[in-house]
C-alpha cells in the first residue's frame, strides 16, 4: 500500500497544474517564439496571470493557441528605438532571449539585445532569466560565456533571478531531438572522448515549474537547477534503454567540435548552426550545484532522466493525437514530414461532399468492406502478420467505434463524429504506425485530409519507412481518390 500510495502522488504530481498565489499582475515574455517561452505562456494564463508578449513579427505567432488572449508588443531587442513603452504597466518579465548561430556577431547581438532591455526596464520588480549552468573549466565555449554575460548584466542592473539549466530533456527541445536521433539511427557510435563528460540535464516540465514558481517570489540569486549528473555517453545509452535498442558507444580522443556538429547535421534533423552551440556547451563537465534551487524552491521534485524522457516521449504523442487540421493551415495538396521523430505524410483534397459523407465512406473501410484501394496489398501485409504471429485483427463495429475498439489490422486511437478518426496500427513493424482522416468544413466545399503517420524504432524502422514509401504514393492516393469519389456520389 506505501508503494501504491507513493506512485499515486508521484502520477499527481505529473498531472496537477502549476498555480502560485500572485494575482493582478502583468508580465513580459521575452522570446515569446522559442522553445520555453512558448510553453511558459499558457501557464502563465492558466493562473490568470496577464500576458504582453515581446516578438519581431506577429505572423510567427498566428497559429498559437493563446494568441488571443495576450496582449502583442511589436519590436527587437537589437533596435532601441522600436521598444518605447515596452515594460509601461509591467510587473515582472520573463528574458529568454539567447542567440544560438554560428554567426561571429551573435555575442555583440546578445549584449546589445540585453543592455536595450534594461534601458527599458527600469521599474520592474522583478526579471527572470534562464541561462545556462557554469562549466568547472576555465576553457568554456563562447555561447556559454555569452549566456553567462547576459545574466550578470541583468543581475547587476535590475532585481533579478536567475536559473541556470543543462541539456533540456522535452519534446522537441534541440538537446532531446538530438539525443533521439542519434541515439535511434546509430547501432555503433565512435564519439568524441569529452562524451564522458558529465552533464545536468532537467525536464522540460520542471524548467517550467521553476520559471511559474518565481512569480511568488522576491527577487533571488543565481541557482543551478537540474537532475542527477550523468555523462552524456549515459544520456544516450539510458535513452537505449528505455526504448529497447541495443547501442555501443566507443568513445575516441578525436572528431573536434566542428566536426562532430557537422555529422550531427547529417544524421539528426538538426542544422549545423544550432548543433555546434550543443556540442560545445559538452565539451566540459557543466554539473553546477543545485543546493539553492533546493533551498529557495523546496516544493520542486524534479524528475529523474529516465521519467524526463517518457514524459517527452508522451507529450509528443499527445499532441500529435490531439492535433487537428484547419482550412487555415490548409495550403497544399502533399506533404512530406519529418517531424520530433515521426514521418508524415499528408494528402489533402477538396471536394463537394459534405463533412458527414466523407466521415461514413472512411469509417466504412477495412473488414469485409476491404480497403477500397490496392486491397490485395493489405491483404498481404495481414497475411504475413499472421504468420510472424501478429496481434488479432477484427471487423469494426461501425456504429459503436469508441477509442480502443478493433478497426480491421488498427485500433482506434481517436474518434470525433463527422470530423475525426485516428487508428493506430495492430500489426507487428520496428515502431508505431497510424492512419488518420480529417474531414473539414468549409464555406461552399470541405476538405479530406489523409495522413500516414510512422514513428521508427532504432535504425530498422528507418530501413522499413524508406522502404515502403514509394508504394504510398499509389496506395493513398487512390484511397483518397476512392474516398472522395464515394462521398460524392452519395450527396
Amino acid at each position: 500500500m506505501k508503494f501504491l500510495s507513493l506512485g499515486i502522488k508521484k502520477m499527481e504530481s505529473f498531472l496537477n497544474p502549476i498555480r502560485i498565489r500572485t494575482q493582478n499582475i502583468k508580465v513580459l515574455v521575452t522570446g515569446a517564439t522559442g522553445y520555453i517561452g512558448g510553453r511558459l505562456i499558457p501557464r502563465l494564463l492558466a493562473n490568470n496571470i496577464k500576458v504582453r508578449v515581446l516578438v519581431r513579427d506577429r505572423a510567427k505567432i498566428q497559429n498559437k493557441s493563446w494568441i488571443n488572449n495576450v496582449e502583442i508588443f511589436e519590436g527587437d531587442l537589437t533596435k532601441v528605438e522600436t521598444l518605447k513603452d515596452l515594460c509601461l504597466g509591467i510587473d515582472q518579465a520573463f528574458y529568454l532571449i539567447h542567440s544560438m548561430t554560428t554567426s561571429e556577431e551573435y555575442i555583440e547581438l546578445d549584449r546589445l539585445a540585453v543592455k536595450n532591455f534594461v534601458k527599458n526596464a527600469k521599474g520592474l520588480k522583478h526579471v527572470v532569466y534562464l541561462g545556462g549552468i557554469s562549466p568547472e573549466e576555465k576553457n568554456i565555449s563562447d555561447h556559454l560565456r555569452s549566456r553567462i554575460e547576459v545574466g550578470e548584466i541583468l543581475r547587476q542592473s535590475l532585481p533579478t533571478t536567475e536559473f541556470c539549466a543543462g541539456p533540456i530533456i522535452g519534446s522537441g527541445s534541440a538537446s532531446f531531438e538530438m539525443l533521439r536521433h542519434l541515439s535511434e539511427k546509430l547501432p555503433i557510435m565512435i564519439a568524441p572522448k569529452w562524451i564522458n563528460n558529465s552533464v545536468r540535464p532537467i525536464s522540460v516540465r520542471d524548467v517550467l515549474k521553476y520559471l511559474v514558481l518565481s512569480i511568488d517570489r522576491k527577487p533571488c540569486i543565481k541557482m543551478d537547477i537540474g537532475t542527477n549528473p550523468m555523462t552524456f555517453k549515459d544520456l544516450m545509452l539510458e535513452y537505449c534503454k528505455f526504448r529497447g535498442l541495443k547501442r555501443y558507444v566507443f568513445p575516441v580522443p578525436v572528431l573536434a567540435p566542428s566536426l562532430a556538429a557537422r555529422w550531427i547535421g547529417l544524421v539528426t534533423p538538426i542544422p549545423n548552426t544550432l548543433a555546434m552551440p550543443i556540442v560545445k556547451s559538452v565539451i566540459n563537465n557543466i554539473t553546477g550545484d543545485i543546493s539553492k534551487s533546493h533551498k529557495f524552491f523546496p516544493e520542486i521534485k524534479t524528475l529523474n532522466f529516465n521519467d524526463s524522457i517518457k514524459s517527452a516521449l508522451d507529450k509528443t504523442k499527445k499532441e500529435f493525437i490531439e492535433t487537428s487540421w484547419n482550412k487555415e493551415k490548409i495550403t497544399f495538396n502533399y506533404k512530406l514530414l519529418q517531424h520530433r521523430g515521426r514521418f508524415e505524410e499528408i494528402r489533402i483534397s477538396k471536394t463537394t461532399a459534405s463533412t458527414n459523407s466523407l466521415y461514413k465512406s472512411f469509417i466504412s473501410l477495412g473488414g469485409a468492406n476491404g480497403w477500397k484501394a490496392w486491397n490485395f496489398l493489405w491483404a498481404i501485409r495481414k497475411f504475413i502478420d499472421r504468420i510472424l504471429g501478429g496481434k488479432s485483427i477484427g471487423e469494426p463495429d461501425r456504429d459503436n467505434l469508441v477509442e480502443g475498439s478493433l478497426f480491421d489490422c488498427f485500433i482506434v486511437e481517436k474518434i470525433e463524429i463527422n470530423k475525426k478518426l485516428l487508428l493506430r496500427m495492430n500489426l507487428k513493424t520496428p515502431g508505431e504506425a497510424w492512419l488518420k482522416f480529417e474531414a473539414i468544413e468549409d464555406s461552399d466545399c470541405s476538405y479530406l485530409v489523409v495522413s500516414a503517420i510512422f514513428e521508427p524504432k532504432g535504425i530498422w524502422g528507418y530501413f522499413y519507412w524508406y522502404s515502403i514509401l514509394p508504394l504510398h504514393k499509389f496506395i493513398f492516393r487512390d484511397l483518397t481518390n476512392a474516398i472522395k469519389s464515394e462521398a460524392e456520389a452519395n450527396i
